[in-house]
């Protein structure tokens, strides 16, 4: 719950990046920031690694301590203002994807993850990630769509992922399918030029941008042990270079990041 109690505001990502910080550092991961903010976590020494990516910033621009999330009957987070008596987003977008990535990073003995910032604001930690650091990813995952069923793998018109790799996860098995999907990091990261496959998935959370955002539990456990297979599963690297939609500092660029912005601000 300590996770969801964060508030993470874009462009006030500071409590959330030292809540993360703590955690790789109780765990004794090595990391770096950039200059924007963006925070990239190294497990283990190999010649290639599974990548788990999610970002910071959320649309509520509560303080920490003016709100808490309950689990309410074992099954619903849900955030709730006792001063107002009334619900409360919690973040979960994309506070779900947090958690996804400090588990995994707990649980494999190889494993990169990368934390964004300004996501919510046109992908602007992503949009100047560095690069290099995904030169040795087999294929990069964020879990930052509502719901409990899609698997990402196109997104305004540009193919973020090869057949081999939906074939070698399987996504039926825990019931997910490909599906279309809104802009998000991993977008940026293909008009960036990354070179192998990713996808973003649906991690649990339901009415996000909203006051009335929450979790399912089970709908984020469910997303969590799909990420565990996929990384299990998929140890060879699965190479994807988009050749379709926009691409480096096109209109098409320009438009997404407006759009973001503006989806944004109207939902505060």
């Amino acid at each position: 719950m300590a996770l969801y109690n964060i508030s993470s505001p874009s462009g006030g990502e500071g409590k959330m990046a030292g809540f993360i910080i703590g955690e790789l550092r109780r765990m004794g991961i090595p990391y770096r920031k950039d200059r924007c903010g963006n925070i990239y976590a190294v497990k283990g020494n190999r010649k290639s690694y599974p990548c788990v990516v999610a970002h910071m910033d959320e649309v509520h621009r509560r303080k920490t301590g003016t709100y808490a999330a309950h689990l309410v009957a074992d099954s619903m987070i849900v955030g709730y203002d006792h001063r107002h008596k009334r619900m409360v987003g919690i973040g979960a977008d994309d506070k779900n994807g947090i958690w996804i990535c400090l588990k995994c990073l707990e649980d494999f003995k190889a494993v990169k993850c990368a934390f964004f910032v300004q996501e919510e604001v046109g992908c602007i930690g992503s949009s100047h990630a560095d690069m290099t650091f995904f030169s040795d990813c087999r294929f990069v995952i964020q879990c930052d769509r509502k719901g409990n069923g899609d698997m990402i793998t196109r997104i305004n018109g540009m193919r973020l992922c090869s057949n081999e790799f939906i074939s070698a996860i399987d996504p039926r098995k825990y019931g997910y399918k490909p599906a279309q999907g809104l802009a998000t990091d991993v977008a940026a990261l293909k008009r960036n030029g990354l070179e192998v496959s990713c996808v973003n998935l649906s991690c649990g959370y339901y009415e996000p941008h909203t006051d009335n955002e929450f979790t399912v539990k089970e709908d984020l456990m469910n997303c969590l042990y799909f990420v565990r297979h996929i990384i299990e599963t998929c140890t060879k690297v699965y190479t994807y270079e988009s050749t379709e939609g926009y691409h480096g500092h096109s209109p098409y660029a320009v438009s997404y990041t407006h759009l973001r912005a503006h989806e944004t601000l109207a939902n505060l």
